[in-house]
């Protein structure tokens, strides 16, 4: 017997010859449509909360996770433990095996989260301790930079002094100088005094017919004789002076006698007191060279003790600056830890979460799973509440990733919604 023929199967399909002009309509590819949404019970929650975890995501593709999802309703985890046939007790074993190792995950996030916080704290610690040694150390510094500073400011005031001393000591041999000179003039003027003016009108050699050439001469001796008179002396020595140069010597006048003693004395007086300085100038004169030569021996020596002083002054403030820079460092070193702690603080506190998250779902996955009555309507509502704060949260991530993705211009990835794939 032969293979009886399909009608049809093997005809030649008719071709349609196309009309001029005409435009081939483009074949649209179908869009996939999601298949319709069913609600899942409420004690599939906790199952369903812990394969949408990261961890599960991150193991488990999206094809495994929706089938998964879509055998839960008929795992039978809502009935009794002794109800389930031998596929639905293999099948909630392998869930309860793999959720468990879910946890080792996120306890070595939360482990890892505390050590490097740990680390971070033992970190932070040396740091301060850094921050205390520089800061001291710092302060340190500034004391010796200012001791320094000080020093060097009141040798600046030595040179000056020092400065000051030398111009002393040579105004005092240039004045010493011009002393003697006018000393020396002195008496020169008070020689020609004598021999050309107070002789003669002492002995009288003025004839009687040049009496206004006699009583000039007077008022220049009694004018020279003013300047060296002891005070309240001038006035009346000049005019007994007037009298006594018209008495002639043999009239044997007291009053003129005396006064013409009395001037001759103060003259002389005057002279030797002339003579004195002139033979001491030298003596003087060395005096005064040997402070000019002592004060620049001074101000050598304090330039050199300011260099010094400016020298360490200046490693000083280098070393303080340094300290500074150290301290600075150190501080801002402790500035950028702050942010850390709290990155590492926040970080241990998702991981806290969300290893309590998944131990609380395994703990009312295996409360249904033992299949505890008491337990079932607590496991429900409080799966359903923790799924739902989960989802929120995922879901407000996705929009965010789906924003980003569609303005950078590429289709942001199919998130599987389970109710979806359960349908």
């Amino acid at each position: 017997m032969g293979a009886k023929r399909v009608a049809g199967s093997q005809s030649p399909k008719r071709r349609t010859k196309q009309k001029k002009g005409a435009k081939v309509q483009e074949s649209a590819t179908p869009e996939h449509r999601s298949p319709p949404v069913a609600t899942l019970p409420d004690w599939c929650m906790p199952a369903l909360g812990l394969l949408e975890t990261p961890v599960a995501a991150a193991e488990l593709p999206v094809s495994c996770r929706d089938m998964v999802a879509a055998m839960l309703p008929k795992s039978g985890l809502n009935s009794e433990a002794g109800g389930r046939h031998l596929y639905q007790r293999q099948f909630l074993e392998g869930l309860s095996e793999h959720f468990t190792g879910l946890q080792t995950g996120h306890q070595a996030a939360v482990a890892m989260a505390q050590d490097s916080i740990a680390a971070l704290a033992s970190e932070q610690t040396e740091v301060v301790s850094k921050v205390g040694i520089t800061n001291q150390r710092a302060n340190e510094m500034r004391a010796v930079r200012d001791a320094k500073q000080e020093t060097w400011k009141k040798a600046v005031n030595a040179v000056a002094e020092t400065g000051e001393a030398i111009t002393t000591a040579q105004e005092r041999v240039k004045n010493h100088e011009a002393e003697h000179k006018r000393s020396q003039e002195e008496v020169e003027r008070f020689g020609q005094l004598m021999v050309t003016k107070f002789m003669p009108l002492k002995e009288f050699s003025f004839p009687g017919n040049q009496w206004r050439l006699r009583a000039k001469t007077t008022q220049e001796v009694a004018d020279a004789l003013a300047s060296i008179s002891p005070v309240g002396v001038e006035d009346s020595l000049q005019d007994a002076l007037q009298v006594a140069f018209r008495r002639r010597p043999k009239e044997n006048e007291s009053f003129a006698a005396m006064t013409i003693e009395y001037a001759e004395k103060l003259i002389s007086k005057h002279l030797a007191c002339l003579d004195e300085k002139i033979k001491s100038f030298d003596t003087t004169a060395e005096a005064g060279a040997a402070a000019v030569t002592a004060a620049k021996e001074a101000a050598v020596e304090a330039k050199k003790h300011q260099d010094d002083a400016e020298n360490e002054y200046i490693a000083a403030d280098n070393q303080l600056l340094e300290a500074d820079t150290l301290a600075n460092d150190a501080a801002n070193e402790e500035n950028q830890l702050k942010p850390r702690a709290a990155e590492l603080a926040a970080a241990l506190e998702k991981a806290e979460a969300e290893l309590a998250q998944v131990q609380s779902f395994i703990a009312n996955f295996e409360a249904l799973r033992e299949g505890l009555p008491a337990a079932s309507a607590a496991v429900a509502i409080a799966g359903k509440e923790i799924i739902d704060q989960s989802a929120a949260a995922e879901a407000t991530a996705t929009e965010e990733a789906a924003a980003q993705s569609s303005a950078a211009g590429v289709p942001a990835e199919k998130n599987i919604n389970i109710e979806a794939s359960i349908s």
